[in-house]
Order: C-alpha cells, then structure tokens, then sequence
C-alpha cells in the first residue's frame, strides 16, 4: 500500500455548522483510489473537488519526476545505471555521504570506485573543500612521507622550498586512499595515528599540523584476508570500515549494459571528433554475453576500439568491437544455446531405449546441435569456427561430414 494523501476540504453549512469532510486519496498497486467523506455536498461538487484533489496530486509528481531527472547527474556524476545491485549502492552512497565516518570501498579493479569516492565527497558537508586521492599503487617508499606529509624547505637534499602535503591539502575535504591495501607496512603505522589524532609533523618542522578530513578508502583486495595472513594492521582494517559499500561487478548487472554503452559512446564520439552512432541490438547482446575482468574501465576501452574501427560510420556493429571479445561472447552463447536447445526426451515402458543407445542418441543430436549454431555463430568461417570450438580444421570438416552440415 502506498503512502496515504488525505486532503481536508471544509465545507458551508446554512446551519453554522461544520460537518466533517475528508477526501483521501491512497495508493495502492500504482493506482489510486479516493474516499470521500463530504456530508451534505452533491454528487457534481464531490466530482470537481476529486478532480481538484487528482490533479493536484499529479501536479506534484510530475514536479518531482522533474527535479529527481534534472539532479540524477549532480547526485552520482558517470556513475550509469539502473540495475537493483547499483540502486542499493546509490541508497548507501547517499547515506554514507550524510555521515562523517570513514568509508571503505570494495570492488573489482575498473568497477568505479573513485566514482563512488567522489559521489560521496559531493553529497557531504564537505563538498565545498578538496577531494585529494592517493593512488597508494604508485607510492615510492623513498618520498612517501614528502608526498603524505609535506617537508620544510631544506630539511633534505632537493628540497628547494617548503612543500604542502596530501594529507593537510585535505582539510576541511575528503582524503581518498585508492588502493589502500597496497600501503606498506611502515606507513600502515603512521596513518594509522593520523587517523587517530588528526595530527602530523612535517619532514623538517619541529610542530605538528593539523588536518582535519574525511577517509574514503578503496580497495580490491579482500583485507580481512590480508589482515589474517599479516600482510594488513587489523586496527587500521576496523578503523578504515566504519561504513562498507560493496560494488558489484559489470557481470552482475548486466542490465545496464545497454545504457552504459549508450552513454560512453555518445561521450567518447564527441571527444574524438566522430558522427553519432546507433548501436545495434546484436552489438549490444555482444557485450552483455562477455564477462568483464576489467569491468566498466574494460568496457569503456572496447566503446573506444569499436568507434577507431567503425570510424565515420553511423552504426556500430559487434565485428568492430576486440576480437577476443567477440569469441568469448560467441563460446558463452554456444554454450547457452547446446543446453537449451537439447529437447527433454519422453519414452512410455514399450519403447524406452537401453541406457546406451539413449545417451549415444542425446550425444548425438547435442554435438549436432552444437556444430550447427558454431558454423551459425562464426559466420560460415572455418578459422573463426577452430578458434571458438578449440578444434582442429580436420576434425571439425570431419565432423561436419559426419553430420551433413555443409559449409556454404
């Protein structure tokens, strides 16, 4: 049942008296239904005022169908989609960015982490202050402490003028730690007491800085792991997951896929320069029967090799995306097909086969049926068809004769 809309409408009386009127309007299924409750009042003036009431009603919806569609992209950026796995990381993204706990992000490499990061930053209170990320990855041991801390002029050879560190660039903001299981386990220490104090010295400063931030972590690695095998502080680990948001996989949500592709191309047309493009649905099913190890960074780098092979053309086709993408996808569809298209067999006690002569049967109807959408799925090519089945060329022109499938 949805939420119930009463709407008061008082009425006259010759009397002087006020009797009690009501007309509610409740949801219920995506429907709406009114109960009126108008004392004294004919049939026509309930009728206008139900009319009043509905419109209003539709009014407001569409006003707020309006400023939910206009703020999607101030809310969550390139953050694409509309599957229930991302819709439920949006809800704790939304109520994440209301707090000022820490956050750790964890996902796959590519399934848009520093997205997340960023979407959080900007729902804060603290949007108004910087967003620094630290990609822990490609932090040299040598300088780190230069980087995170910041050093006084002189205090080592090279260090020409007073440098401000990551962390007090932070102040007021977000500090974003990507990769956060890759850090060291000397600077796991000393963060750790940045983390707890807020506080730091600088190489070469005699006084401690403060900094006030907010910590979003991110991280690819399972750290509860990592923390169990020594490799990761188990109080830095508590210390960085006060709130947990788990991305999901491209393989998980497929159902974006569609809209993603969409977005990307149109974005990646326009910054190189080319026409518009139609994606075609079998373009479309290509990709959403391909894994994604690399998720929506892998897919973003496909949309761009197929526009470089598509060119000025109007219309994307699945030949232009990556080869390897093509054969995995056409493996799984193979795949899906062989076992769908095995019809089940019904037999009565008169003509059952032996248990033999039933699986020599099914055997041979599956591997027909599998030649037979392999020679469909390579396009009547004999070496896309090797590649995809893993034969040999003599055995598969043998097994093509054995079932009378020709080659056209």
């Amino acid at each position: 049942m949805g939420p119930k809309r009463p709407v008061p409408t008082p009425v006259s009386d010759p009397s002087g008296l006020k009797p009690s009127s009501r007309v509610d309007v409740v949801e219920r299924g995506g429907r709406l239904y009114v109960n009126v409750e108008l004392p004294g009042v004919s049939a026509d003036e309930i009728d206008v005022r139900i009319s009043d009431v509905l419109l209003n009603i539709c009014a407001e919806r569409e006003m707020l169908d309006s400023v939910v569609s206009h703020h999607t992209d101030d809310l969550f950026g390139d953050i694409i989609g509309n599957s229930k796995k991302l819709s439920d990381c949006l809800t704790l993204l939304l109520e994440a960015a209301t707090t000022d706990a820490s956050i750790l992000l964890y996902g796959e490499t590519g399934t848009g982490k520093e997205l997340f990061a960023r979407a959080i930053h900007k729902n804060s209170p603290r949007a108004q202050g910087n967003f620094v990320a630290v990609d822990c990855t490609v932090l040299p041991e040598t300088i780190v402490g230069s980087i995170l801390f910041g050093h006084e002029k002189g205090s080592f050879t090279g260090a020409d003028k007073t440098c401000e560190g990551l962390i007090r660039q932070a102040h007021c903001g977000t500090l974003f730690l990507d990769e956060v299981g890759e850090l060291s386990p000397t600077l796991q220490k000393s963060f750790l007491r940045v983390l707890q104090e807020r506080r730091f010295r600088p190489i070469g400063n005699n006084a401690e800085v403060e900094s006030d931030f907010r910590l979003i972590a991110a991280t690819n690695r399972d750290l509860q792991q990592s923390v169990a095998q020594g490799q990761f502080r188990k109080d830095l680990f508590y210390r960085l997951q006060s709130y947990l948001i788990k991305l999901p996989p491209l393989r998980d949500r497929t159902d974006d896929i569609k809209i993603l592709a969409s977005y990307h191309v149109d974005r990646l047309c326009q910054r190189h320069g080319f026409c518009p493009k139609q994606l075609t649905p079998e373009f479309i099913r290509t990709l959403s029967l391909y894994p994604w190890p690399g998720n929506i960074r892998e897919l973003i780098n496909s949309l761009e090799q197929a526009l470089f092979m598509a060119q000025q053309e109007k219309t994307l086709f699945a030949k232009n995306l990556p080869q390897h993408i093509r054969i995995q996808a056409a493996k799984a569809a193979l795949k899906s097909r062989s076992i769908s298209d095995a019809p089940p067999s019904k037999y009565t006690s008169e003509n059952l086969p032996c248990l033999q002569d039933f699986r020599t049967g099914v055997f041979r109807l599956a591997e027909k049926q599998y030649l037979a959408s392999l020679v469909r799925q390579a396009g009547q090519n004999v070496r896309q068809a090797c590649q995809l089945s893993g034969l040999s060329r003599s055995r598969l022109y043998s097994l093509l004769k054995k079932h009378q499938i020709a080659l056209h």
